[in-house]
């Protein structure tokens, strides 16, 4: 072979070899930087992520890994990538891999910070595409997108890494901050170039500076100004960066060394101009490295060195470089809070405090705590902002102890801050304190502390507001005014005002008989005259008889609560139907908001009142969200036998001077009475209509049979629709619910064969009197808590231990008070007696107790404290609450010989098994005797 040949295949030879080494280096490097851009942030309780892609001619697979869970998403084609993610738990950054198709090694990966605002996966960590954000890159609430290049799960700690050699280690792509800084590196050094470095003049008005090798010493070294970044790379193994920087004024100087490269251990250092070390910071691996309060004189120069600790460097990798001056006697003098530099030192501020704290950080370590404290449930708001350009502050909230994070701010550079929280009685702190993004500057701050106390809205059942009406202009009571309690409640008056008929034929919706006539709550003292009293006779007896709300309300005032402010009553127009008034209450809820200038209220709802507010907030979702704990009293979640006996024979509304035929009127077509009924569950559960004692009907029989349906049907069944929602769903609010016992309490009606009649029938004082035991204690999962009382449905919210009970609920205290108990109570007392007439009549009988007489009458009454009396058409049935035996005698002696009185009677004293078919007696001329049942 001849010399030109050797040469040619020589030359041949070295390309083969240069190119053999290029390609997969050049094709790596192509790979590696696929991403083109990207960010992270969150957004509605999901970890959002986007990606900018350079190519789209490979198949990809992100990888998503934390803490041994796993979940990829695959693309192909595509420039873009957007996805949602709910990551598998909180406090563990998220792993994110890229990789092609088919191939294990990544070729890139990042480490995502969790924020506590993300919502996690029911089932790990759970990948869903999302609509592109174009505003990504705009956004201020990014997250950082760590570049995780050798981090693995098993990655020793910081301090283990740095007794151990650093091997550099190729990026496996920039994080989007770096790339950011690479794009600033090229416009810097494009403008500056060659072996003459820039001037200081050249360099002041730069808003971040580069270094410019070399500068490997003091005469080398590169400029720095206060409070501006400073970007360099540590190249190679014993690679060192000088910087130098001179005093303006006396003072103080902070360094701070950030940005630190993954894996890699680097270290600051500070010196005099007569290269004397004044502070060092050599924090192990990747943390960042802090210096401070170093002392300056103005006009001296002093040098900064960063060094790669035990060959720890990364040739591609930026670290960011800052100085912050601080002069004496300048804008960071102490404020009059300090020393409040510590949780034992925090500085206390007034329970009712609502203005402006305006404080500074003294240095980037100092940290500024605040202790606020306060007596009733309440909104607090923190505001933090006029901070200057340079400073990045956090906002926090912080238990008692300050070792658990309530709420917490933290936007990024000079962003205000904000935090609201719904806190119950306690001591809570606030903190301020720099981010680790944060350069230092002379600085003051706005803090806005407000506590605003949670509004309380009271709300009754039905028959529970007050009305009046205006005829002819003239406004005057209409339910339970003065004159009803003296005269009772049996006029024509009450029967034509307050009666109601649909719009039209088989419609739900009603409308008042007397077209000329408005019926409304009652409005004196913004409604609580219509809840705090039911009554308002100067005849004590009658009026503390009818107290509803007066005894809570003044508890309430006395913790705090200011009537109007952060104290509302909520009567309404207990008529109509829930689902209309509950734009009612939503405009209450508002109103409340609105004067207290809290987040939210807490909701205190007596019998019908606690489906006004399921109804309120299970149709109003949003209104949800406003609503801080809610607190049941006596609610007939499913309904209550009541309804059906005041539709079909009348109902006092345990009014006891109400007659049952006016009751009877109002609820013919009165929507809320309906929404009263058994519901299905109910009937699914227990029943209450029976055929005989044991065979009960079932729901559809209830809307079918004529034995036993409704007449006006289109209420019935809008009503079982109504308790579609309340009874099967859920509403995401704290509720509790407070339970009476120890009353009799209607359950139903069966048909007696024997007396051929609908006769009631009656548990043995597990209810409340009006509502039983299976619907208040009917709870599904969004009750918190139920506690049981012994007392009777009507006065439940006058009952000390009750109002007890729900003032410390409004404190956010579970605790089961003095009085009330943790589970159901089996204890029953009774004596009941069922008065009927053979003949179908009304059984007008005398009745002697204690040396007191009493002659039942159908259009007379008389109220006695000791008997609860109620009337069932024709049949009436006597609960004796003191438990002592009652005397019958015939009311009219001179009546014929076919008098005949059949008397039931079912008492806690006897026999077990005669507890449930209870004693049976007739009374006519001859007397009272016992009729046993072989001969009934």
């Amino acid at each position: 072979m001849g010399k030109s040949a050797k040469r040619l295949a020589f030359f041949l030879l070295i390309i083969a070899l240069v190119w053999g080494g290029a390609v997969p280096s050049g094709w790596a490097k192509e790979r590696r930087s696929i991403v083109k851009e990207a960010w992270a942030w969150e957004e509605a309780g999901d970890l959002r992520i986007q990606a900018s892609l350079s190519r789209a001619d490979e198949e990809l697979v992100v990888g998503f890994r934390q803490d041994g869970q796993e979940a990829s998403y695959s693309l192909r084609g595509e420039k873009r990538f957007s996805v949602a993610v709910r990551p598998s738990a909180e406090n563990s950054p998220l792993t994110v891999e890229w990789r092609v198709a088919g191939e294990e090694k990544p070729i890139l990966r990042w480490r995502i910070p969790v924020p506590d605002t993300v919502s996690f996966g029911e089932n790990g960590i759970e990948v869903r595409e999302a609509p592109w954000d174009r505003h990504a890159e705009e956004r201020e609430d990014r997250l950082e997108l760590e570049n995780a290049a050798n981090w693995t799960p098993e990655r020793k700690s910081d301090a283990e890494s740095a007794d151990q050699k650093s091997e550099p280690v190729e990026s496996d792509g920039p994080s989007r901050q770096q790339a950011k800084v690479e794009r600033w590196a090229d416009d810097f050094y494009s403008e500056y170039s060659g072996d003459k470095k820039p001037t200081e003049v050249e360099l002041r008005s730069r808003k971040s500076l580069f270094e410019m090798e070399p500068n490997d010493s003091f005469s080398k070294a590169d400029w720095l100004f206060d409070a501006t970044d400073a970007y360099g790379r540590i190249g190679k193994s014993g690679d060192v960066d000088t910087w130098k920087i001179k005093a303006t004024s006396n003072g103080t100087m902070n360094v701070t060394l950030r940005d630190i490269p993954a894996g890699q251990d680097y270290s600051v250092y500070v010196f005099s101009e007569e290269d004397q070390e004044l502070a060092r910071s050599e924090q192990p691996g990747s943390a960042d490295e802090e210096i401070e309060g170093i002392r300056m004189e103005r006009g001296a120069w002093y040098y900064i060195q960063v060094k790669g600790s035990k060959d720890s460097y990364h040739k591609d990798y930026y670290y960011r470089l800052r100085a912050d001056f601080m002069a004496d006697q300048g804008d960071g003098k102490l404020d009059q809070y300090e020393p409040n530099d510590s949780v034992s030192d925090a500085y206390e501020l007034p329970s009712d405090y609502s203005s402006k704290i305006q404080g500074n950080l003294h240095s980037l370590s100092d940290t500024d705590f605040y202790r606020i404290g306060m007596t009733l449930a309440s909104t607090i708001k923190l505001e933090l902002n006029e901070l200057p350009t340079g400073m990045d502050v956090d906002l926090y909230l912080l238990d008692e102890t300050g070792n658990k994070v309530l709420g917490k701010s933290e936007k990024p550079k000079n962003a205000s801050e904000q935090i609201v929280f719904q806190a119950d009685p306690g001591t809570y702190l606030v903190k301020v304190a720099a981010s680790k993004r944060s350069g230092f500057t002379p600085n003051s701050y706005s803090l806005h502390v407000a506590i605003e106390t949670i509004p309380v809205i009271l709300i009754p059942g039905i028959g529970g507001s007050r009305l009046e009406a205006e005829e002819d202009g003239k406004i005057s009571e209409i339910w339970l005014g003065l004159a009803d309690s003296l005269i009772g409640i049996n006029d024509p008056r009450h029967r034509r005002l307050l009666s109601l008929e649909p719009i039209r034929p088989n419609s739900v919706d009603v409308k008042p008989r007397e077209s000329n006539v408005k019926i409304f709550p009652e409005r004196a003292d913004e409604g609580f005259s219509a809840i705090e009293y039911l009554s308002y006779t100067p005849l004590d007896p009658v009026r503390n008889m009818t107290e509803q709300y007066y005894s809570m309300v003044k508890q309430l005032e006395k913790m705090g609560y200011k009537k109007f402010r952060t104290l509302f009553a909520m009567p309404y127009d207990w008529r109509y139907s829930n689902a209309k008034n509950a734009a009612e209450l939503k405009q209450k809820i508002d109103t409340a908001l609105e004067r207290s200038g809290a987040g939210k209220v807490q909701l205190v709802a007596h019998s019908m009142g606690g489906l006004l507010i399921r109804e309120t907030l299970l149709n109003n979702i949003s209104y949800q969200s406003k609503v801080h704990r809610v607190i049941y009293m006596g609610t007939p979640f499913l309904g209550a036998p009541r309804a059906y006996q005041a539709i079909r024979y009348g109902y006092n509304f345990s009014i006891p001077w109400m007659d049952e035929g006016t009751g009877k009127i109002i609820s013919e077509y009165a929507p809320a009475v309906y929404e009263l009924l058994p519901s299905k569950k109910y009937f699914q559960t227990a029943g209450f209509l029976k055929k005989n004692q044991n065979d009960p009907y079932s729901y559809d029989e209830f809307l079918q049979d004529k034995a036993i349906r409704l007449s006006y049907s289109p209420l019935v069944k809008q009503a079982g629709k109504l308790h579609e929602k309340w009874d099967n769903k859920t509403i995401n609010v704290p509720q509790y619910s407070i339970i009476g016992q120890g009353e009799p309490t209607l359950l139903g009606y069966f048909f007696d064969g024997y007396h051929q009649t609908w006769t009631p029938y009656y548990d043995k004082g597990m209810g409340d009197g009006t509502v039983p035991y299976l619907s208040a204690s009917y709870a599904q999962k969004d009750i918190k808590k139920k506690y049981y009382v012994k007392g009777e449905h009507a006065k439940l919210p006058t009952i000390p231990e009750v109002i007890s009970q729900v003032t410390q609920l409004l404190k956010g205290d579970e605790t089961t008070q003095p009085g009330l108990r943790k589970s159901a109570s089996n204890q029953r007392e009774y004596l009941t007696y069922i008065l009927s007439r053979a003949d179908g009549g009304f059984p007008e009988v005398t009745i002697a107790k204690a040396g007191k007489k009493m002659t039942l009458s159908p259009t007379e009454k008389e109220v006695w404290d000791d008997l609860s009396i109620e009337y069932h058409g024709n049949l009436v049935v006597i609960h004796v609450k003191d438990g002592e035996e009652l005397e019958f005698v015939p009311a009219h002696p001179e009546e014929e010989a076919g008098f005949d009185l059949r008397i039931e009677r079912f008492s806690s004293e006897d026999p077990e098994e005669e507890q449930e078919t209870g004693k049976r007696y007739r009374l006519d001329q001859e007397g009272m005797r016992e009729v046993h049942s072989d001969s009934r």
